[in-house]
């Protein structure tokens, strides 16, 4: 049996993307209401806890007199998450911009995600698939209640991310409780004006613009990594490291994913981390010498490593530290 790194690939969906699927429906977990309540919000945010973990990975960076924070984020999550750090709060407070790595707060993001995902002219997933991989497809999706119909009108790579969620879901992690849904409350609360290092659409295009035969990889691994139960072990995994701020493991298991990586999956991690780094690495540095104060969030999984948006960033010349 050939190895799979799948499991992992999809763990770092979580870890590296903020628009995953149109099936969920993340909200801001910060409390809705009166103008008392939100100045009560506030002065509890601003707080923090520094007792809280440090969670993720953060780093301060330095331009001139510029600072610049960069959070690792996860986009998924549990309330026990909160309150963050007190380090975190008062970096977002000392910022004039807030970016996070899309706008989540963008109308049209979940209308584009269904669109996207969707095939069109009457194709169907059981005309891209074998019969053997469409009925494991039919089966796993079966466990959490949705039909063949219900699938059939997606692409390959819509239902492996999508797969990904439910098991999430499942074992109780909730994108409204993601890092990101946190941080752009308090940005909201702090009046901060709110930026998308990528936008929609670039986002979108790392899946919807893989070949059919990688978006095929991408699924009927992410359907064995399902079955043989490597999705959840890696789910728990990968969301711990990330709780307990424990740089190192994130680390190890992307590299260990890079070394054992079959030949059909490396489109996928192409265009979800190299293209990607190199992309916000552009942007971050632009955002960093432009001499505004600024906090940026992105996935967690592009701060680590040894082509990592932070080793591109200290490449051109910038003073990175981690807090």
């Amino acid at each position: 049996m050939r190895k799979s790194a799948t499991a992992f690939s999809l763990i770092a969906l979580l870890l590296s993307l903020g628009v995953a699927t149109s099936d969920t429906r993340a909200q801001n977990p910060l409390g809705q209401g009166s103008p008392d309540v939100a100045t009560q919000q506030l002065q509890e945010l601003l707080q923090g806890s520094p007792l809280a973990p440090k969670r993720g990975v953060f780093y301060e960076i330095r331009s001139g007199s510029n600072t610049v924070y960069l959070f690792g984020t996860i986009h998924v999550g549990k309330i026990d998450f909160y309150p963050m750090n007190s380090a975190v709060t008062r970096a977002v407070a000392s910022s004039s911009r807030v970016y996070l790595e899309t706008d989540i707060g963008d109308p049209a993001a979940l209308s584009s995600l269904a669109s996207a995902e969707q095939y069109r002219d009457g194709m169907t997933l059981d005309k891209k698939l074998s019969p053997a991989l469409m009925r494991r497809v039919e089966t796993t999706f079966g466990r959490y209640g949705v039909t063949k119909q219900e699938i059939n009108h997606k692409k390959p790579w819509a239902l492996a991310n999508d797969l990904l969620m439910r098991k999430a879901a499942e074992m109780g992690y909730d994108p409204m409780f993601a890092p990101d849904i946190y941080l752009a409350g308090m940005a909201q609360l702090l009046d901060k004006r709110i930026s998308g290092v990528e936008s929609i659409s670039e986002q979108l295009q790392v899946f919807d613009g893989m070949s059919e035969e990688g978006q095929r990889a991408y699924l009927e691994d992410s359907i064995s990594s399902f079955e043989d139960g490597r999705l959840e072990a890696m789910l728990v995994a990968s969301v711990d490291a990330w709780a307990s701020g424990d740089v190192a493991t994130m680390e190890a298991a992307l590299q260990k994913e890079q070394d054992e990586e079959p030949v059909g999956l490396r489109e996928i991690r192409r265009r979800l981390f190299d293209d990607r780094n190199a992309r916000m690495a552009e942007r971050i540095e632009s955002i960093v010498r432009s001499g505004t104060p600024a906090f940026v969030a992105v996935g967690a999984a592009h701060l680590v490593g040894r082509d990592s948006v932070v080793a591109l960033l200290r490449k051109k010349g910038l003073s990175i530290r981690q807090l």
